[in-house]
């Protein structure tokens, strides 16, 4: 019994750290991709703070940025 709660403990922490991991690089490809707009329009913001700031300005989003908001994994 103890060995099966440590292997489901085991699992459920490497599928945590993997979509973590995963949403970290998300969120790099986006930060690359509106370096700029960050700077200019959400300065000081990190993270889904950052991203949101983005979402509300979309108007003034380059091409570039527009597409990795909109397909981050890409």
């Amino acid at each position: 019994m103890k060995l099966t709660s440590a292997l489901v403990i085991a699992t459920l922490a490497t599928a945590a750290s993997a979509q973590v991991q995963a949403q970290r690089l998300e969120n790099n490809a986006v930060a690359q991709a509106c370096k700029t707009e960050i700077q200019q329009l959400c300065q000081g913001q990190k993270g889904q703070q950052a991203e949101q700031c983005l979402k509300n300005n979309q108007s003034k989003l380059s091409a570039q940025c527009k597409g990795a908001l909109q397909n981050p994994q890409k």
